[in-house]
């Protein structure tokens, strides 16, 4: 696949051709229909034939047509690694066609509030081509999330359990989880989004344009993010030839999932505090699964730190580290408000904070590359510094002594004595950053060590702005800064005076940002989920023994007992060869791959997913 630098009418040429060939393929022929591929032929042809008749603006037509029917494979069949192919080169016609639109102002503005694309000059087919894409996105991002989420975890492709190649049952002619099928599936992640992000302009995609086209699944949107950032722009061949700008574009939207607003997509304004708290809370709640369960946050992390290096070397600003850092925290501050239960043992906060902490090291690079282009603005470093002091409230409650400090805790330390340097003055700005940076200093260790210089600058402040700082130790809502061991030794820091004339002002009580309040009786709906429902309730025939989730690659123990693979693959490595649920002796290569319940749990799968959009359907019209 080449990238799409030009679309002449020869580029559209070569991809139409393609196409073609696809269609001709043995693994294709295996898996469509003979109906399925006519159609797909009878269309390849339209539009060749109206590429060569006339220019390609007045081919378009049966360009997205051919290209609609090419992604709509994807309700049909399941996505093998060569109908991937024909989906992913269906994007990318769209791309190329949308691509001369990037160059004026008015793509590179967006288009208004909402999804609309009717600003595309001479382009009218692009809002009924992105309402038909949207359509099959329950599909895509279900097949994303098993390629890429389910089959990914400790178990490589050298691993004593081989991959098992399903010819007899699936015809897909390549290997589960394969290479080859992994990177199939993130080309189409990538030209699908190339897609949306053309239409929307560059420099307009927001997070919550992705959720409106994501049908405010969350889940779906961060498998699809999950595909997109897992590949490297500067190496990675087949992609768009602007991947690197599509990356800082998704980057920021990324940045932007934990809007409030984001949370209440179908409110109708009647809520009170506590009932939009409570569904704040459930939304981060869910945010941090799907990050966790797409395994978003282990491409997310190398893909900000890389483009926080591209930004480096050429002289600029980190755009999107220091957001990237705050997205962490935000969802980090959920962790520190939850606590395990016998109904369940661990929230998705706090496996967020788990797979958080394992990449410390990854989150210290991060931050370092911010640093070192250069020192950001007050605000910029304000925002900064709290959100470190978050992360490391968090990664500090699993610090184990003597041990030598992550690199996280590294690049804090110096963190905390560039701000020290830059920070002087007064105001609530400068009280804000004191206050953070005493809470970096705590939650590091080197509190005492900056005890001096932060007691000269706090002596500096105003009163009133002192008690502000303190009081951001000792709120209950999404503002407060947690110090790991308690905020005790920093609040020493803050004169008490300040803090006694503060009265009430200091207060507890719950505000329009605080943690959800106790339920009442008519307790609000949950936000749309969609996908998760999909992977969370299936039938228990196809949902793994020990983590209850819908089965992607079930392998058979020999007592009878299914398990995702890569979820008991992850779980012997913790725990020793032994069954987790028998407890006798079990190695990997003694479990057998099973295709058959692949095969129904998958078709349970497609079922439950066309049932759902069916439903968002008929939403959607009765809205209208």
């Amino acid at each position: 696949m080449v990238g799409d630098m030009a679309t002449s009418d020869t580029e559209l040429l070569g991809i139409v051709d393609r196409i073609m060939r696809l269609t001709m393929s043995e693994h294709v022929a295996d898996t469509l229909a003979t109906m399925d591929i006519e159609h797909l032929q009878h269309r390849a042809q339209e539009a060749m034939h109206a590429l060569a008749d006339q220019p390609v603006n007045a081919a378009s037509s049966a360009l997205c047509c051919l290209a609609v029917e090419c992604i709509s494979v994807v309700e049909r069949a399941e996505l093998s690694t060569a109908l991937a192919r024909v989906v992913t080169t269906g994007c990318e016609i769209l791309a190329a066609l949308l691509l001369p639109r990037m160059g004026s102002a008015e793509a590179c503005s967006g288009g208004g509030s909402g999804l609309h694309f009717s600003w595309v000059d001479g382009f009218d087919w692009v809002e009924d081509t992105l309402e038909d894409l949207s359509d099959k996105l329950d599909f895509l991002a279900l097949e994303v999330y098993c390629g890429l989420g389910r089959l990914e975890g400790t178990v490589s492709e050298s691993d004593a359990l081989p991959v098992v190649l399903d010819a007899d049952l699936d015809n897909l002619g390549t290997y589960w989880g394969s290479i080859e099928h992994k990177l199939a599936l993130q080309e189409l992640s990538t030209w699908l989004l190339c897609v949306v992000f053309r239409a929307l302009g560059y420099g307009a995609v927001t997070a919550r344009h992705l959720m409106e086209f994501a049908n405010h699944d969350v889940l779906c949107l961060c498998a699809l993010l999950r595909g997109l950032l897992a590949l490297n722009p500067d190496t990675a061949q087949g992609l768009p030839h602007d991947t690197a700008e599509i990356h800082g574009a998704a980057l920021k939207a990324v940045c932007g999932l934990t809007a409030p607003e984001l949370a209440f997509p179908h409110v109708d304004g009647s809520e009170s505090i506590e009932q939009q708290n409570r569904l704040l809370h459930c939304y981060l709640e869910i945010l941090c699964a799907a990050v966790v369960e797409t395994g978003l946050l282990e491409a997310l992390l190398p893909a900000a730190l890389a483009n926080a290096q591209r930004d480096l070397a050429l002289g600029q600003a980190s755009a999107h580290g220091w957001k990237v850092l705050a997205l962490l925290a935000a969802l980090m501050l959920e962790a520190d408000a939850v606590e395990p239960s016998v109904e369940d043992p661990s929230p998705p906060p706090l496996q967020f904070r788990e797979v958080l902490m394992c990449r410390a090291d990854q989150l210290g690079s991060l931050l370092e590359a911010v640093l070192a282009s250069g020192c950001p603005e007050p605000a910029r470093l304000k925002e900064l510094v709290v959100s470190c002091a978050i992360l490391s409230a968090g990664l500090a409650v699993h610090c184990v002594p003597d041990c030598p400090d992550d690199g996280f805790t590294l690049a804090c330390r110096m963190l905390l004595a560039t701000g020290l340097d830059l920070c002087c003055g007064q105001g609530p700005d400068v009280a804000t950053l004191l206050v953070a940076l005493a809470t970096v200093a705590a939650n590091v260790g080197d509190l005492e060590i900056s005890r001096a210089r932060l007691l000269e600058l706090i002596g500096g402040l105003h009163a009133d702005d002192s008690r502000r700082a303190r009081a951001r130790l000792t709120r209950r809502d999404r503002m407060r800064l947690p110090v790991h061991g308690g905020p005790a030794p920093v609040l020493e820091l803050f004169p008490l005076e300040a803090a006694a004339a503060a009265g009430a002002e200091e207060s507890t009580a719950p505000t329009q940002m605080s943690l959800p309040a106790a339920p009442t009786s008519e307790p609000p709906k949950a936000p749309f989920v969609g996908l998760r429902d999909v992977v969370q309730n299936a039938p228990k025939d196809f949902r793994c023994a020990l983590d209850g989730k819908l089965l992607c690659d079930p392998v058979v123990s020999p007592a009878g007992i299914v398990f995702e693979r890569s979820t008991l693959a992850s779980w012997l490595h913790m725990h020793g060869p032994q069954c987790p649920m028998t407890g006798v002796p079990l190695q990997m290569e003694d479990c057998q791959r099973s295709p058959e319940i692949r095969k129904k749990a998958a078709g349970w799968a497609r079922a439950a997913t066309r049932q759902h959009t069916e439903k968002h359907a008929r939403k959607t019209r009765k809205k209208a």
